[in-house]
């Protein structure tokens, strides 16, 4: 009998360090997690880009005072919210057709319907457009805090299709704020079209816009008081 019970607290006894160590495992999990928690805290932290739609064009109205070009003899162009179609992209309905009977050396000039005010550090700028293989160049007109403007080349629409279409926003654009008390901030004042005819003979031109966008992120903030 004691034989018996001496093997039994002798077992209980080396048991005893196993359930210890069992127990310890779940509390090196929940250490690597909390770890990969504060990683995650920081990466957040440094500030990531994100996209943020300037204009999507589904509350806007453009009409043909919201153009302008030059007449010299046969020049038309209108504008008009279409719904058949729209760009690939999430919650899209409406969009911005346009159409332009112009020669060679013609602009037209699209104003926002809105302001397009970006007031966050921009990187880039986009916008989607469905191009009919014509070779005229899509710019935007950006105004900066000092009040400059830049012509922002998006390309040409020598293509066929939805396409999203960008261009960086060099560092000759001053965007952070001069002082805490004089905000900086970006507006995109019109879209330019220029038709890549290469004839003297006007001919229609068409293309659509949709989501024009930017990537953007907070503006670094100088906390750092310099009165010691």
């Amino acid at each position: 009998m004691k034989k018996t019970a001496l093997i039994a607290i002798a077992l209980l006894l080396c048991a005893g360090p196993l359930f210890a160590q069992d127990k310890k495992a779940p509390d090196a999990k929940k250490d690597d997690k909390s770890a990969t928690d504060t990683k995650e805290a920081k990466d957040v932290d440094r500030g990531g880009y994100a996209e943020m739609v300037l204009e999507d064009f589904e509350t806007t109205s453009y009409t043909d005072k919201s153009i302008s070009f030059r007449v010299t003899k046969d020049q038309k162009a209108g504008v008009a919210v279409r719904d058949q179609f729209p760009a690939p992209t999430p919650g899209s309905k409406k969009y911005l057709g346009v159409k332009f009977y112009s020669k060679r050396g013609d602009v037209l000039t699209i104003y926002p319907a809105k302001k397009l005010i970006i007031e966050k550090y921009c990187r880039s700028l986009s916008v989607w457009v469905y191009g009919k293989n014509f070779s005229g160049e899509l710019s935007m007109l950006l105004r900066d805090g000092t009040g400059q403007n830049h012509r922002l080349v998006f390309g040409k629409l020598n293509f066929q299709g939805w396409k999203k279409m960008s261009v960086k926003i060099t560092d000759r654009i001053p965007q952070e704020d001069k002082y805490l008390s004089q905000k900086r901030f970006l507006e995109i004042t019109q879209i330019i079209y220029a038709p890549g005819n290469t004839t003297s003979l006007p001919i229609w031109n068409y293309f659509y816009l949709d989501d024009i966008s930017a990537s953007v992120r907070e503006k670094y903030i100088d906390k750092q008081s310099d009165e010691w």
